[in-house]
């Protein structure tokens, strides 16, 4: 059975894309994926590459906007208006080109806009970014929600877990729907803020997700982004070497 719309990575476009996502709000997937992008363009820069990475926030919490200094007040740019293009070159029109060597599509600006992040604006999104851009970072919506489709495109899922009960009851039907969208290759589990005071043993959560990368709580990510800068760092690089390992 044929669908009307891209069903895989390789259907969606030739760029390679990489989504957060969270097994639970809270996880940490936005600010693993504001690292991510920044490292990445951070590489690119370095080795004289004249492309953008992109970011696009496709939660309705839209948190990448403040950690990353967008607020509304100086970048009216929001995701919701690429509803409006035509034509994948015409995704530029929607986001933001950050001093930081980022095109950032960022999430939308009132909470009652939310709801205009929908399946097919995900799809519209996820595809524009992987035939314009090389490399695109993306945040989705829940799963359960329009996120499904986002997963389903992306070439790379990285699941961020947290040491917290709520995550790990609500990692295995996560789990289980990536299987079902076809992601069972190539999705890789992040443990988050491992160590965090109060959170579970590092080795209870290891045996529960058996995680491909291991971030540590660390206070100063949490002040990157209260201070509207996300410094990447070390952890950054545990990432992108993650990524490398699928491109």
């Amino acid at each position: 059975m044929r669908f009307p719309f891209p069903t895989t990575p390789e259907e969606a476009g030739r760029g390679f894309a990489v989504a957060f996502l969270s097994a639970v709000p809270g996880a940490g997937a936005t600010t693993l994926a504001c690292l991510t992008a920044l490292a990445l363009a951070e590489s690119e820069n370095s080795r004289g590459g004249n492309r953008l990475v992109a970011l696009a926030d496709l939660h309705p919490q839209g948190k990448a906007r403040s950690y990353l200094g967008l607020t509304p007040d100086v970048c009216p740019a929001s995701v919701v208006d690429a509803a409006t293009v035509s034509a994948p070159e015409q995704i530029r029109m929607a986001g933001v080109d950050h001093p930081r060597g980022v095109f950032v599509l960022p999430g939308p600006i009132r909470p009652l806009d939310a709801y205009q992040v929908d399946t097919p604006l995900t799809l519209k999104v996820v595809t524009s970014l992987k035939k314009v851009f090389s490399l695109s970072v993306v945040i989705p919506g829940p799963i359960h929600g329009p996120g499904w489709v986002a997963a389903m495109l992306c070439d790379l899922v990285c699941l961020v877990v947290s040491p917290d009960r709520a995550c790990l009851d609500a990692f295995r039907e996560t789990v289980d729907l990536l299987h079902r969208l076809g992601c069972g290759g190539r999705f890789r589990v992040v443990l988050n803020q491992s160590g965090t005071p109060g959170g579970l043993r590092e080795s209870e959560v290891n045996e529960a997700v058996k995680p491909d990368a291991v971030i540590p709580y660390d206070p100063s990510l949490r002040m990157g982004n209260n201070k509207r800068y996300p410094v990447p760092g070390k952890y950054a690089r545990t990432l992108v070497a993650l990524i490398a390992g699928q491109r």
